[in-house]
């Protein structure tokens, strides 16, 4: 699973790695972690965080409908457009991709809303008994790599929409697979525009994944157990 993650790139910088464009919001205040009315307007921002929770804000890649690949704010924890209440309870910051084409949450974006969600590294802990060992896990000579992910739009109101997104999810593999039985699916820099692309079918990208570069990870202090800590101080290694 993926529940806490770090992405320190700012919003050009993301940009430019991406080959994207920057999206905009009706308000003239950047959005913040938790603010979920998202259209056109001003630009917004993106100062980066190294503590990322469900439910913020966060920079998602997405075709518009001309395919270019904008860089829009979505809610982390996707709300099905067809829902008629607003988000409560859980987020769906998790989709396992085993079953991802086939649930009612997550079928129509699978099909037609694919994302990719920019990240530095994510983190897990380990151990039964608490306190458990948290770990920072990253790609080794990646400073920014992509998660697979999908997104979905629900109308708040007139002209005010919702955007939100969800992490998709398959069993742990080595060197990680003891920290924790599932992680998020990577992507190659070779995969992501195919995965944008709702004309690409999902599974012939998914192949690719296997291609992602390896991983690294290592201990980190107690520090990100806390929801109010943001600095680069909580990945550094500790023995």
């Amino acid at each position: 699973m993926c529940g806490r993650f770090a992405l320190k790139s700012t919003l050009d910088q993301l940009a430019q790695i991406f080959g994207a464009q920057a999206a905009h919001q009706t308000s003239s205040q950047a959005p913040s972690q938790t603010s979920h009315h998202i259209s056109e307007g001003e630009r917004w921002d993106w100062a980066g965080s190294y503590n990322i929770s469900p439910a913020s804000v966060i920079p998602v890649l997405a075709f518009d409908g001309q395919k270019r690949k904008k860089l829009v704010p979505m809610r982390w924890g996707l709300h099905p457009h067809w829902k008629r209440t607003r988000p409560e309870g859980r987020p769906l910051f998790n989709a396992r991709l085993e079953t991802a084409r086939e649930k009612a949450s997550f079928r129509t974006p699978y099909q037609k809303r694919r994302a990719l969600i920019p990240v530095s590294g994510w983190y897990e802990w380990e151990g039964v008994s608490k306190p458990k060992t948290p770990y920072y896990i990253y790609e080794k000579n990646t400073p920014i790599f992509a998660f697979a992910g999908l997104w979905d739009q629900w109308r708040v109101e007139e002209g005010i929409t919702l955007l939100s997104c969800t992490v998709l999810t398959t069993s742990a593999t080595a060197p990680i697979d003891h920290l924790h039985h599932r992680m998020p699916v990577r992507l190659p820099r070779a995969a992501w525009e195919g995965w944008l692309d709702p004309d690409q079918k999902a599974k012939e990208v998914l192949a690719q994944a296997g291609e992602a570069p390896e991983l690294a990870y290592h201990a980190v202090g107690r520090d990100i157990n806390s929801g109010q800590a943001r600095g680069a101080e909580l990945i550094e290694r500790i023995s």
